[in-house]
């Protein structure tokens, strides 16, 4: 079992891990959304992707991990972003 304070540490390391990988979307997020182009974006990957963090959001629900619940959220937002910009501005016509 671990003491209060080593807890609190490893809840600290996994909000800054999440604030991280989180924020590495952004730069995607916004070339996709002011290009109004996906071309380079693997449907396949985000598709994937998006699926995975809201297991990991259920798993950090599950578990009333502060960490996991709240980089999940929000990069589920970024990445579903991702994956509607893909299919809203690169359909095949």
């Amino acid at each position: 079992m671990l003491s209060a304070e080593a807890t609190d540490w490893v809840e600290i390391t996994g909000l800054v891990a999440g604030f991280l990988t989180t924020a590495a979307y952004l730069p995607q997020v916004l070339k996709v959304w002011r290009s109004r182009s996906a071309r380079d974006v693997s449907l396949g990957m985000f598709s994937l992707m998006v699926v995975g963090l809201a297991l990991w959001l259920a798993y950090g629900l599950m578990i009333g991990s502060l960490a996991l619940i709240l980089s999940n959220i929000i990069t589920l937002i970024l990445a579903g972003l991702v994956l509607i910009g893909k299919l809203r501005f690169d359909r095949k016509a």
